[in-house]
């Protein structure tokens, strides 16, 4: 398991204080709070974890447009790793789908929900 820089951590314990009535933590918020830090995939995964850990349920909302963002993400994924030889960065994808930051973090948030 990946461990989580201070900041990360931090995210967390304010995540898990939000959520201490419902349990729940939706990819949008926790999109919200990771903000503009930068995260590898690896962080993110080991970020669900840790919100496992305490207790809480991370949950897709329905905006409607996530599968179709998922998509793009993932094409964008698989033809970058091949372009560039390493896995690509999520301004990388970005940059590639046209899609925000947000929205691709929240693509691979759902992916990641996905796979449980």
């Amino acid at each position: 398991m990946t461990k989580l820089r201070r900041e990360l951590r931090a995210i967390i314990e304010k995540l898990v204080a939000a959520s201490e009535t419902s349990r729940q933590i939706s990819l949008d918020a926790l999109g919200q709070a990771i903000g503009v830090h930068a995260v590898s995939y690896a962080e993110v995964d080991a970020m669900i974890s840790a919100l496992e850990a305490r207790n809480r349920r991370v949950e897709a909302t329905t905006e409607g447009r996530g599968e179709e963002y998922l998509r793009a993400v993932v094409e964008a994924v698989r033809s970058l790793s091949r372009e560039l030889g390493r896995r690509p960065s999520l301004a990388e994808i970005a940059l590639r789908t046209r899609l925000s930051l947000d929205q691709v973090r929240h693509a691979l948030l759902l992916a990641r929900i996905m796979q449980r």
